[in-house]
Protein backbone atom coordinates (compact mmCIF):
# COMPACT_ATOMS: atom_id res chain seq x y z
CA UNK A 1 0.00 0.00 0.00
CA UNK A 2 1.46 3.35 -1.03
CA UNK A 3 1.74 6.09 1.57
CA UNK A 4 0.21 9.49 0.76
CA UNK A 5 2.64 12.25 -0.26
CA UNK A 6 1.92 14.27 2.91
CA UNK A 7 3.03 11.32 5.07
CA UNK A 8 6.25 10.94 3.11
CA UNK A 9 6.98 14.66 3.50
CA UNK A 10 6.51 14.43 7.30
CA UNK A 11 8.78 11.37 7.48
CA UNK A 12 11.45 13.12 5.43
CA UNK A 13 11.23 16.22 7.63
CA UNK A 14 11.57 14.12 10.79
CA UNK A 15 14.56 12.28 9.36
CA UNK A 16 16.24 15.57 8.46
CA UNK A 17 15.52 16.99 11.92
CA UNK A 18 17.01 13.87 13.54
CA UNK A 19 20.12 14.10 11.36
CA UNK A 20 20.60 17.74 12.37
CA UNK A 21 20.15 16.85 16.05
CA UNK A 22 22.72 14.06 15.79
CA UNK A 23 25.17 16.39 14.05
CA UNK A 24 24.68 19.04 16.75
CA UNK A 25 25.33 16.43 19.44
CA UNK A 26 28.64 15.59 17.78
CA UNK A 27 29.77 19.19 17.30
CA UNK A 28 29.81 22.14 19.72
CA UNK A 29 30.16 25.51 18.01
CA UNK A 30 32.33 27.51 20.40
CA UNK A 31 32.55 30.72 18.36
CA UNK A 32 31.49 31.50 14.80
CA UNK A 33 31.56 35.29 15.40
CA UNK A 34 28.03 35.84 14.10
CA UNK A 35 26.75 36.98 17.52
CA UNK A 36 27.19 40.62 18.62
CA UNK A 37 26.45 42.14 22.03
CA UNK A 38 24.52 45.37 22.61
CA UNK A 39 27.69 47.36 21.88
CA UNK A 40 28.10 45.58 18.52
CA UNK A 41 31.14 43.66 19.77
CA UNK A 42 31.49 39.99 18.76
CA UNK A 43 30.81 37.28 21.34
CA UNK A 44 31.30 33.54 21.46
CA UNK A 45 28.38 31.35 20.35
CA UNK A 46 26.92 31.29 23.88
CA UNK A 47 27.56 34.87 24.93
CA UNK A 48 31.15 34.71 26.18
CA UNK A 49 33.41 37.72 26.03
CA UNK A 50 36.22 38.01 23.48
CA UNK A 51 39.38 39.58 24.91
CA UNK A 52 42.31 41.00 22.95
CA UNK A 53 45.46 41.61 24.98
CA UNK A 54 49.26 41.44 25.09
CA UNK A 55 52.03 40.34 27.45
CA UNK A 56 55.75 41.06 27.31
CA UNK A 57 59.00 40.68 29.20
CA UNK A 58 59.77 44.37 28.58
CA UNK A 59 56.94 46.50 29.99
CA UNK A 60 58.37 49.55 28.23
CA UNK A 61 58.09 47.93 24.82
CA UNK A 62 54.81 46.01 24.89
CA UNK A 63 53.25 44.60 21.72
CA UNK A 64 50.26 46.26 20.12
CA UNK A 65 47.01 44.51 19.20
CA UNK A 66 44.05 45.90 17.23
CA UNK A 67 40.76 43.95 16.91
CA UNK A 68 39.02 43.66 13.54
CA UNK A 69 35.65 42.28 12.43
CA UNK A 70 35.09 41.35 8.80
CA UNK A 71 31.53 41.10 7.53
CA UNK A 72 30.25 38.20 5.46
CA UNK A 73 31.58 38.08 1.91
CA UNK A 74 30.34 34.94 0.15
CA UNK A 75 31.49 32.26 0.47
CA UNK A 76 33.02 33.55 3.74
CA UNK A 77 30.85 34.22 6.78
CA UNK A 78 31.51 36.97 9.34
CA UNK A 79 34.94 36.46 10.93
CA UNK A 80 37.20 38.06 13.48
CA UNK A 81 40.82 39.16 13.29
CA UNK A 82 43.52 41.09 15.08
CA UNK A 83 46.44 43.11 13.80
CA UNK A 84 49.56 42.87 15.95
CA UNK A 85 53.14 44.04 16.27
CA UNK A 86 55.73 42.43 18.57
CA UNK A 87 58.83 44.58 18.91
CA UNK A 88 62.40 44.18 20.12
CA UNK A 89 63.93 44.39 22.65
CA UNK A 90 61.88 41.65 24.31
CA UNK A 91 63.04 38.25 25.53
CA UNK A 92 59.44 37.15 24.98
CA UNK A 93 56.16 38.77 24.01
CA UNK A 94 52.65 37.70 23.01
CA UNK A 95 49.61 39.20 21.32
CA UNK A 96 46.45 37.14 21.69
CA UNK A 97 42.71 36.69 21.43
CA UNK A 98 40.94 34.89 24.29
CA UNK A 99 37.47 33.47 23.65
CA UNK A 100 35.32 32.65 26.68
CA UNK A 101 32.61 30.02 26.38
CA UNK A 102 30.13 31.88 28.60
CA UNK A 103 29.54 35.32 30.08
CA UNK A 104 32.00 36.02 32.92
CA UNK A 105 31.59 37.91 36.20
CA UNK A 106 34.55 40.26 35.77
CA UNK A 107 37.88 40.32 37.56
CA UNK A 108 38.75 39.95 41.22
CA UNK A 109 40.19 42.96 43.05
CA UNK A 110 43.91 43.64 43.43
CA UNK A 111 46.91 44.45 41.31
CA UNK A 112 46.62 43.75 37.59
CA UNK A 113 49.10 40.87 37.75
CA UNK A 114 47.19 39.11 40.54
CA UNK A 115 43.60 39.63 39.40
CA UNK A 116 41.65 36.58 38.27
CA UNK A 117 38.81 36.40 35.76
CA UNK A 118 35.68 34.84 37.25
CA UNK A 119 34.61 32.58 34.40
CA UNK A 120 32.04 29.80 34.09
CA UNK A 121 33.53 26.38 33.32
CA UNK A 122 32.16 23.46 31.30
CA UNK A 123 33.14 19.84 30.82
CA UNK A 124 34.29 19.22 27.23
CA UNK A 125 36.38 16.15 28.04
CA UNK A 126 34.15 13.94 25.85
CA UNK A 127 35.22 15.80 22.71
CA UNK A 128 38.09 14.55 20.56
CA UNK A 129 38.97 17.43 18.22
CA UNK A 130 39.31 21.20 18.11
CA UNK A 131 38.44 22.64 14.71
CA UNK A 132 38.89 26.16 13.39
CA UNK A 133 39.44 28.24 10.28
CA UNK A 134 42.56 30.39 10.57
CA UNK A 135 45.06 32.28 8.44
CA UNK A 136 47.87 34.67 9.32
CA UNK A 137 50.33 37.15 7.86
CA UNK A 138 53.61 37.92 9.61
CA UNK A 139 53.97 34.59 11.38
CA UNK A 140 54.07 30.94 10.32
CA UNK A 141 52.83 29.58 13.65
CA UNK A 142 50.26 30.33 16.33
CA UNK A 143 49.94 28.74 19.76
CA UNK A 144 46.49 27.59 20.89
CA UNK A 145 45.90 27.33 24.65
CA UNK A 146 43.13 25.49 26.49
CA UNK A 147 42.44 27.48 29.65
CA UNK A 148 40.56 27.05 32.93
CA UNK A 149 40.36 30.09 35.20
CA UNK A 150 38.91 30.50 38.71
CA UNK A 151 37.66 26.92 38.80
CA UNK A 152 40.22 25.13 40.97
CA UNK A 153 42.96 24.57 38.38
CA UNK A 154 46.12 26.42 39.37
CA UNK A 155 48.97 26.56 36.86
CA UNK A 156 51.10 29.03 34.92
CA UNK A 157 51.25 26.82 31.81
CA UNK A 158 48.07 25.47 30.25
CA UNK A 159 47.94 22.69 27.63
CA UNK A 160 48.80 24.10 24.21
CA UNK A 161 49.38 23.19 20.59
CA UNK A 162 51.61 24.98 18.08
CA UNK A 163 49.77 25.17 14.76
CA UNK A 164 51.57 25.88 11.49
CA UNK A 165 49.56 28.40 9.45
CA UNK A 166 49.85 30.37 6.22
CA UNK A 167 48.29 33.44 4.65
CA UNK A 168 45.19 31.54 3.49
CA UNK A 169 42.14 31.21 5.72
CA UNK A 170 41.65 27.45 5.83
CA UNK A 171 40.20 24.77 8.13
CA UNK A 172 42.23 22.72 10.63
CA UNK A 173 41.18 19.74 12.76
CA UNK A 174 43.45 19.15 15.76
CA UNK A 175 43.18 16.07 18.02
CA UNK A 176 42.80 17.25 21.61
CA UNK A 177 45.34 14.59 22.60
CA UNK A 178 47.94 16.71 20.76
CA UNK A 179 47.57 19.48 23.35
CA UNK A 180 50.36 19.20 25.92
CA UNK A 181 51.47 21.24 28.89
CA UNK A 182 54.82 22.91 28.10
CA UNK A 183 57.91 21.50 29.80
CA UNK A 184 60.60 23.45 31.63
CA UNK A 185 61.70 24.66 35.02
CA UNK A 186 59.35 27.64 34.69
CA UNK A 187 56.32 25.30 34.73
CA UNK A 188 55.60 25.32 38.44
CA UNK A 189 52.37 23.31 38.63
CA UNK A 190 51.46 20.32 36.48
CA UNK A 191 48.05 19.83 34.86
CA UNK A 192 46.65 17.36 32.36
CA UNK A 193 44.77 18.19 29.18
CA UNK A 194 41.79 16.06 30.26
CA UNK A 195 41.74 17.82 33.63
CA UNK A 196 41.61 21.25 32.00
CA UNK A 197 38.94 20.12 29.51
CA UNK A 198 36.73 19.05 32.41
CA UNK A 199 36.70 22.70 33.59
CA UNK A 200 37.35 24.64 30.39
CA UNK A 201 36.59 28.37 30.42
CA UNK A 202 38.30 29.70 27.28
CA UNK A 203 40.40 29.07 24.20
CA UNK A 204 43.27 31.45 23.47
CA UNK A 205 45.09 32.05 20.14
CA UNK A 206 48.60 33.53 20.53
CA UNK A 207 51.29 35.05 18.33
CA UNK A 208 54.72 34.96 20.00
CA UNK A 209 57.25 35.58 17.23
CA UNK A 210 59.58 38.45 18.18
CA UNK A 211 59.87 40.60 16.14
CA UNK A 212 56.81 40.27 13.93
CA UNK A 213 53.99 42.35 12.51
CA UNK A 214 50.85 41.22 10.73
CA UNK A 215 47.29 39.97 11.14
CA UNK A 216 45.52 36.78 12.28
CA UNK A 217 42.05 35.95 10.90
CA UNK A 218 39.83 33.41 12.70
CA UNK A 219 36.45 31.77 12.17
CA UNK A 220 34.34 28.72 13.08
CA UNK A 221 35.99 27.54 16.30
CA UNK A 222 34.34 24.30 17.46
CA UNK A 223 34.78 21.04 19.37
CA UNK A 224 33.95 17.72 17.71
CA UNK A 225 33.46 14.16 18.96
Amino acid sequence: MERPLSTLIVIAALALSLAHAQEAAQRLVYADFEQLNKDKHPMSARGGRIIFDVTAQNDKNKPTVSPKLFGAQAPLTQRIAFEYELKQPNDWATAYIKILGFKDKGYTAGEVWERQLLAKAEDLSDYKFLTLDIGAVGTEEVRIDLISESNGIDTNAFPSFNLKVNNQLQPYRIPLTDFKQPEGSWVTKKVTTSGVLKKLTSVQINVSKVPSKGIVVLDNLAFEK
